[in-house]
Formats: C-alpha cells, sequence, structure tokens
C-alpha cells in the first residue's frame, strides 16, 4: 500500500489537482484566521480610486460648512446659539426638504439659546446628531429642545481596522436602548411626499426595504471581512457621488451671497464643520489607512450617506452585493484549480511568467468588473490560491521530471548513445511512468556476444592488467553497440546482450528491418574492432581471442527488472534464447574452412528475411539449439571489409 501511495505520488496527474486542494484549504484557513483581510480591504479601497462616476445632474444632497475662515471671521467656536440660529434660519430660506446638523449640541452655548430653542421647537425640517457611544467612547445626548421629538439621529461611524469608513449605519440597539442614524432620518424626510419608508421585505422579513431596494444586513465574513463587529443594522458605503461630487458652500457664502445658496433647495442640507483646526475628520476609502492627510470632514460621511439612500430608495442604486460562504469556497477552489492548470501549461519560465502576468490580468478585471457593478469579489484568497498552486505544482512537476531524467538516465544512459537518449527523453510519456519503462510487446532484434579462447589471454597477464584487457574489450564493444543504435542489456563475465528496437516501438517492416541490418551491421563492427585488439595486443605477447555472436529477431517483452533500489531494463521471451543458443552454438560449428577467424556470427532465419542481400550469408543448416524444441535455422553472417557500416 506504501509503495502503491508512493506511486500515486509520482503522477502529475494526481500531485497537481491534491497540490491545487492543499492551497485551497491553506488560503481558507489565512483567510478565516483574517490574516488575508488587510490585503483585501486594500484592494477594495484601490477599486475606489480607479472608478470613475460621473456627479449627480440633480443633486439631491449639498453641504453648509464651517471652514477655519469661517471661524476667524465669526471669531467665536464652538458657534454660539445665537449664531447658529442665524445660519439656520439662512439655510431654511432656500426651503431645503431637511436640514441636519451635525454639531453637538447637549449643552446651550449662549447667548441665543431661548432663540434656538424655539427654532428646534417649530421648524420640523430641523435634525440634530446625539452620539450612542459604546466601551470606548462615551455617549453625547441630542439637544434638549429635540430629544422627545424623534428629529434627532445618532452620528458614530463603523471604523474598519486602520480607522477607514467603509460601512454606514441605520440602526443601533445595545440591548435597551434603540436609535436611528441621522443618514437615515434624514433620507425618510426626503422620501416622505413620494410615500417611500422603511419596510419587511416581502422575501425575507428579517431584511429592510427602502423603495425599490432591499437592505440586507452586512454579516461579519461578507466581502473581504473577517470577524468584523456586526453590531446594528450595516450597509456598505459606495461612495458614487465622490468626495467633491456634492455642492457645498461655505458660511460666509451663505450668509454673504445668497445667489451660492440656491443649490440648496429642495435638497437634503448637511451643516457641520469642515475646519482643520476641529478634530471631525474620519479617513474613507480614497485616503487609505493612517493618511490623516486625507480625511474628510464627517459631515461629508453624513452626506454620502444620504445621498447613497436616495439613490437605493429610487432605483438608481443597489446594495454591494457578495457570494455566499460556500460559493466564496468554490471561487477560491476554482482559482486554485486554475494555477495547477497554468503549472501544465506553462513548460519554461519565460512562459510561466508569461501566463501568470495574463492570469492575474484577468483575475483583476473580473474582480474590479464586478465592483464596479455591485459585487464584492475577493481577490486577495483567490489570487493566493492559483499562484501558489501555479508555483508549487511548476516546482512539483519540475522536481518530477528531474526524478524521472535521472532514473531514466540511470537506465539508459550508460548502454545508450547521447542521440538515442535524447529522443527516449522527448518520448518519455509514451512508455514511462511511475518510476520505470512499462511492460510492453516489441519486435526487436537481440545479440549476444561472448568470448573464445580466453583461458590463455587470463594466464598471460597479471591480475590488473588482464581487469584492464577487459574493460577496454567492453568499452569498444560498448560503445559499438551504441554507435548502432542498440542499446546494452547486461554483461555476463565478457559476454554481452544488446537489444536492437527498444525502448521505442519498431512496427513497420522497414522500421524492424532497419534494426536487423543495425544489429548484424554491429556485429561485423565488432568482429573486425577484435581483430584489430588482438593485433595490438599480440605486440605484448598477449594470446589472440575469438568472438561468437548469435542474432535473432522476433517478439519479446520489455520492461524493468527488479526492485526499486536495483533495476534494469530487459528483454525476455523466445527470442532472447534463440540468440544466447546460437552464441553458444557457434563454438561447436567453428568456421567453416577450419581457418581461425576473430569471430564467428550466426544468425537466426527471422533476421536474414529482414536483411535483404547486402551481406555474405551462409546456410548453416536447422540446428537443434539447447531449450527449443523446434529446430532453428540458421546462417553465418562473413566477416568481411565491405560489410555495411552506415548507422543512419
Amino acid at each position: 500500500m506504501g509503495q502503491s501511495f508512493s506511486s500515486l505520488l509520482r503522477r502529475p496527474a494526481v500531485v497537481g489537482p491534491l497540490t491545487g486542494l492543499m492551497v485551497f484549504l491553506l488560503v481558507l484557513a489565512l483567510n478565516a484566521a483574517g490574516l488575508l483581510q488587510k490585503m483585501e480591504l486594500a484592494v477594495y479601497d484601490g477599486y475606489f480610486k480607479l472608478r470613475t462616476t460621473p456627479p449627480p445632474t440633480e443633486p439631491r444632497v449639498a453641504l453648509v460648512t464651517v471652514t477655519d475662515d469661517d471661524i476667524a471671521r465669526l471669531g467665536q467656536w464652538p458657534l454660539s446659539d445665537e449664531t447658529l440660529a442665524t445660519i439656520l434660519e439662512a439655510i431654511r430660506a432656500q426651503a431645503p426638504r431637511a436640514i441636519g446638523i451635525d454639531l453637538y449640541r447637549d449643552l446651550p452655548v449662549p447667548p441665543g439659546s431661548e432663540r434656538i430653542d424655539k427654532l428646534f421647537a417649530t421648524a420640523d425640517e430641523l435634525f440634530a446628531v446625539f452620539k450612542f457611544g459604546d466601551d470606548r467612547s462615551p455617549a453625547v445626548a441630542p439637544p434638549p429642545a429635540l430629544a422627545s421629538t424623534g428629529r434627532i439621529g445618532f452620528a458614530d461611524m463603523m471604523l474598519d481596522p486602520g480607522g477607514v469608513v467603509r460601512r454606514g449605519l441605520l440602526f443601533l440597539d445595545d440591548g435597551t436602548n434603540f436609535a436611528t442614524s441621522l443618514a437615515l432620518q434624514l433620507a425618510l424626510r426626503y422620501l416622505q411626499p413620494m410615500a417611500i419608508g422603511l419596510q419587511p421585505d416581502t422575501d425575507n422579513p428579517d431584511h429592510l426595504r427602502l423603495g425599490t431596494a432591499t437592505l440586507p444586513p452586512l454579516e461579519s465574513t461578507d466581502g473581504g471581512y473577517v470577524g468584523a463587529d456586526a453590531s446594528g443594522y450595516q450597509y456598505l458605503l459606495d461612495y458614487a457621488a465622490g468626495l467633491d461630487g456634492l455642492p457645498a458652500i461655505t458660511v460666509q457664502q451663505l450668509l454673504d451671497e445668497p445667489e451660492r445658496a440656491t443649490v440648496l433647495r429642495d435638497t437634503v442640507v448637511l451643516f457641520g464643520v469642515a475646519a482643520d483646526s476641529v478634530k471631525d475628520h474620519f479617513l474613507t476609502p480614497f485616503s487609505g489607512s493612517h493618511d490623516e492627510t486625507a480625511a474628510i470632514p464627517g459631515v461629508f460621511l453624513h452626506a454620502q450617506m444620504v445621498d447613497q439612500l436616495l439613490r437605493l430608495a429610487l432605483g438608481e442604486a443597489r446594495p454591494m452585493a457578495f457570494l455566499s460562504e460556500n460559493w466564496e469556497r468554490a471561487w477560491v477552489l476554482l482559482w486554485a484549480l486554475l494555477g495547477v492548470a497554468l503549472a501544465w501549461q506553462a513548460r519554461s519560465l519565460l512562459r510561466f511568467a508569461a501566463i501568470a502576468a495574463v492570469a492575474t490580468l484577468i483575475l483583476v478585471g473580473v474582480t474590479y468588473g464586478a465592483f464596479v457593478n455591485g459585487w464584492w469579489l475577493p481577490l486577495v484568497p483567490a489570487a493566493m490560491a492559483w499562484l501558489l498552486s501555479a508555483t508549487l505544482v511548476t516546482a512539483l512537476l519540475s522536481g518530477l521530471v528531474l526524478t524521472e531524467r535521472r532514473e531514466m538516465m540511470d537506465l539508459f544512459a550508460k548502454h545508450v548513445s547521447p542521440d538515442v537518449a535524447r529522443e527516449l527523453w522527448r518520448h518519455r510519456e509514451e512508455f514511462y511512468s511511475d518510476g520505470r519503462l512499462e511492460t510492453r510487446m516489441l519486435t526487436v532484434t537481440v545479440l549476444f556476444s561472448d568470448l573464445a579462447n580466453f583461458t590463455p589471454v587470463a594466464e598471460a597477464l597479471e591480475p590488473p592488467a588482464l581487469m584492464d584487457w577487459l574493460n577496454e574489450y567492453m568499452e569498444t564493444m560498448a560503445g559499438l553497440v551504441m554507435d548502432y543504435g542498440g542499446v546494452v542489456d547486461d554483461y555476463y563475465g565478457d559476454a554481452i546482450k544488446a537489444n536492437f528496437g527498444v525502448p521505442l516501438p519498431r512496427t513497420t517492416d522497414d522500421e524492424i528491418a532497419d534494426d536487423a541490418r543495425r544489429a548484424v551491421d554491429c556485429a561485423l563492427a565488432m568482429a573486425g574492432a577484435l581483430k584489430q585488439l588482438n593485433a595490438e595486443r599480440a605486440q605484448e605477447g598477449v594470446p589472440p581471442v575469438r568472438m561468437r555472436l548469435g542474432i535473432s529477431t522476433g517478439p519479446v517483452v520489455a520492461g524493468c527488472l527488479g526492485s526499486a533500489k536495483r533495476m534494469k531494463y530487459t528483454t525476455i521471451g523466445d527470442v532472447v534464447n534463440t540468440a544466447a543458443r546460437l552464441e553458444s552454438y557457434g563454438k561447436e560449428v567453428g568456421s567453416p574452412d577450419d581457418t581461425p577467424q576473430d569471430a564467428s556470427i550466426l544468425v537466426a532465419g527471422e533476421t536474414i528475411e529482414r536483411l535483404g542481400g547486402a551481406y555474405e550469408v551462409e546456410a548453416v543448416g536447422q540446428l537443434s539449439l539447447k531449450g527449443k524444441s523446434e529446430a532453428v535455422t540458421a546462417y553465418r553472417i562473413r566477416p568481411r571489409q565491405a560489410a555495411g557500416t552506415d548507422m543512419d
């Protein structure tokens, strides 16, 4: 079972998907731990900066702000009740539908307290803020004159890590107190003449419906959030109006330039402070975390919220949508598997880089397009999933390739020519898997060679010299086998077994005939090489030796034999036995003219049929070979100078 599992791990078709699955689980774990949230929120903010939205043609929300110049001109901060009443009356003179006062007025600021209280009591379009408060910041009460009128709304903001405001609030509830946000109060006031109000959604009563829009509450794991504070009734801000897309005038312009104040007519007016000297600023997706210089006044945030709620109610926008948790997991898994597919297609570092760049652009394009159309598809988990899986699978596949190459070269590198070795590697997928060559039936030509009259040589040489002689002989003969396209199968003392036509299958008659000719040409070359070797050694007083060779062609079983620690590629079958018996039979038939020759080459009839007429062939007859029930027709190939030696 252990070997079976190990074998599975060597298969790219298993390694790839398994790695993709492991990466998928790792990314889910990292995301669940909140380690990807910061990056995902940064991407979300980046999409806000990329997005372009035209300003509204008929703004429904406008701002009146108190600037540092206004404070200097008025010579007071906070504004007195008298000054506040004057400003509010100037705003009312433009006939807005609602006025939101984003200033805490829990205590009177004389003079003019009676005047402002009377204004609060009689002007039903006025709404003021209070602070709901939490464990980190205390509550701030609304103006006493408005506390019992219902024309109040909280100004509390939901801050993400880093202090960025990405979420708005409709309601807050601490179990005892229930409150409505200033933005919702103002939006409902604006929509009142249209008979549009909040009501339960018909499909899901737990969700609220405002006009044409259903507003599902934001959950703690929606979009890129992980474990976010989902208290109250939250929604994502879309900032569709942009930071400067809503009309705004200063107090000085309101009081001194009445013609500019006409932008307030029939709108929701947010009145608040925009002075740098007053700390009421918040970070947005446009500013980024901790960039205090890009923070915007709180009154601008309230204006954004009111504008969004009005657009939602009137069918001009819809809430940001999210994938369910299961679909989000499927989304990440998809990209992990795409990373596996990328690794499968990449065959070089340059190709990998090119495909990776294209895949990244596609992912960014898809998620940005979804963002523009109101969907938050997580980018970071998906990008991490595909990048990790692609990189790991590429590395693992490269490792498997190197392992396979090493194993194949261990089997063949010392037994075949470099050209054959390269060809084997190029076609490895056809016959190589799980660390070994697949067993198959092939038609091959088998060559056996052995030395005769070797005893005198052994007696004439000292052991080291004898070993040098044998090594020189083996190196010469094995080299010739490789030169002629054969594969050295094994050594038996001073005997050699070689195969022609392995491991790449040779299926046509021409290919099989070519293998037979190469084997015979190799045998003739070996005979010539032995003749030269004998001549060289004769000068050193070494007796000559003779070589016997047997050649046979036919079907064999070819494959790897042995254990994982020691394995060889070999052929077995009746053809192998025939070639071996022909080689050993050569010492019995001797030379036809009883003259000593360097080599005796006996060839089976099946091989002779494929040679054509390019060789000097002599019939030996029907031979009864050991282990063979039927006689074998044998022929002798005479060594000659003109024998074919073309290896192509």
